[in-house]
């Protein structure tokens, strides 16, 4: 993006994000005063962020799926640079969420989770199953970023191996939020809907990649068949 452009998309949305945080900023301290003496704070606090985490988490898979999806091309929803840079982006949001979250559970002695228990699965009291894939699924996301970032730098395509468990991976956050929250029986629908939308942008892009690979039937023997196309992943990972 060019120097004009890049000036103009700034005076754009910078006073729409700084009304929108100082809007958020204004909501938060207005509702969490009656808790913010409250012992249970700091769970509040780590669960809101841990949730924020999972929907930017669901955000991010969406697009990234989007962006090697055949549909793409019929429905051009974003243009795939933005696109690009918008999963980057939920990517960076989703770690700094997920910090939050585990400082917060860490420094709650209510919580069962602990200093230890926020890096090392199997050593909380609380719900140690439903915690422990929580923390696993923790340290394969800091993998999947930092080779993203590093990719042709010092990893070179190795990356996008291990950038392809985000699917799993996501479902093992899914996972986690669904067996680890006291709230999960308000929050069914919500997890229903992501959790369904993520299947089916992936499904979809499945089939629609068989179909593309499929031999036309007007094509004669020897003709070689239609290839899916794919979007040009930078060499230097997703952070590009």
């Amino acid at each position: 993006m060019s120097s004009e452009p890049r000036q103009r998309a700034l005076r754009v949305w910078a006073p729409v994000v700084l009304a929108a945080a100082a809007g958020s900023g204004f909501a938060l301290a207005r509702f969490t005063t009656p808790y913010f003496h409250s012992r249970y704070f700091p769970w509040i606090i780590g669960r809101g962020m841990g949730l924020a985490a999972y929907c930017s988490m669901w955000a991010m898979c969406l697009i990234g799926v989007w962006l090697r999806h055949p549909w793409r091309f019929r429905r051009p929803i974003l243009h795939p640079e933005t696109a690009l840079r918008l999963h980057a982006a939920l990517a960076g949001a989703t770690l700094v969420l997920l910090a939050g979250h585990v400082v917060s559970l860490a420094l709650d002695k209510y919580a069962g989770v602990g200093l230890i228990g926020v890096f090392i699965p199997g050593t909380e009291t609380y719900r140690p199953v439903a915690v422990g894939v929580g923390v696993a699924a923790m340290w394969l996301m800091i993998a999947v970023a930092a080779t993203a970032r590093l990719g042709g730098r010092l990893v070179g395509r190795a990356w996008l191996p291990i950038h392809r468990i985000s699917l799993p991976l996501f479902v093992a956050v899914f996972c986690h939020s669904v067996l680890a929250g006291t709230d999960t029986p308000t929050l069914r629908t919500a997890y229903a809907v992501t959790g369904a939308t993520v299947v089916a942008m992936y499904l979809t892009a499945r089939l629609g990649r068989r179909q593309a690979l499929a031999p036309h039937p007007g094509a004669a023997e020897g003709e070689p068949t239609a290839t899916a196309n794919t979007v040009t992943v930078p060499e230097g990972g997703l952070s590009e």
